[in-house]
């Protein structure tokens, strides 16, 4: 896993932790004792975009912190082209399935953009957890939260309005739903439109008037294979159908 070592190694070592350490998701909320275990045996490293940092077909993964950047996630159980399923961003763990299980990865993640990850080699976390059993309802919440986000991205698809439903898959995509990414400041969904259209299960001509529509009415601002919401409150207005 060697990607391109600039400008995210200029990162400071006690504002990568303080990335990790405030997310809201489980790794946030979970002792302060085991974040500082945890992130003691930690090693740093980045993934170029477009690059994987495990696959499904990979035999076991490491417990792996995004610090900065975003990853996408593709499932092990899609037939055909594998869609896109998710993307993620600074504050985000990943790799907690196979230490939980002891079986290979369910899903294959990849670099969306040049990325930042705090590594903890599965056997540490695995020495960890034999020292403090107790730890391992930590790695249980981390499971749960998976399991939320997968249920809401399902959830999001029975929304019969197409605003409603467009709306709601932006604001995960970029973050801006619990667990929420640790630099509120960034609104930038780096998704293409004809992703984003078979996400939102619409036309890509659908998809192009919806957006224009967000435009029009101040919500987001279009770029090149990007989206950047503007109004998050209005945003979660509409998704919320109201």
């Amino acid at each position: 896993m060697n990607g391109a070592r600039e400008p995210l190694y200029e990162i400071p070592i006690a504002e990568r932790i303080a990335l990790l350490r405030r997310n809201e998701g489980w790794f946030g909320c979970a002792p302060k004792a085991f974040q500082d275990a945890v992130l003691a045996r930690c090693d740093w490293f980045t993934c170029a975009t477009g690059q994987p940092v495990y696959t499904a077909a990979d035999e076991s993964a490491d417990l792996l912190g995004v610090a900065d950047g975003t990853v996408e996630f593709y499932s092990r159980f899609a037939s055909g082209d594998n869609p896109l399923l998710h993307i993620a961003h600074e504050g985000m763990w990943v790799g907690y399935g196979p230490l939980l299980s002891g079986q290979a990865p369910r899903h294959t993640v990849i670099a969306r953009t040049d990325t930042l990850f705090a590594r903890i080699p599965r056997r540490a976390v695995q020495e960890l957890l034999d020292t403090r059993p107790e730890w391992w309802r930590v790695l249980g919440c981390a499971a749960l939260e998976y399991g939320d986000i997968a249920a809401s991205g399902f959830a999001d698809l029975l929304v019969p309005d197409n605003d409603s439903r467009c709306a709601r898959m932006l604001l995960r995509l970029g973050g801006l739903r619990y667990p929420r990414r640790s630099r509120s400041e960034r609104r930038d969904v780096p998704v293409t439109q004809d992703e984003l259209a078979d996400m939102v299960n619409v036309s890509r001509s659908t998809l192009v008037q919806i957006l224009r529509r967000f435009e029009r009415d101040g919500l987001v601002a279009q770029g090149y294979r990007t989206l950047h919401v503007l109004d998050v409150p209005r945003l979660e207005s509409l998704a919320a159908g109201r």
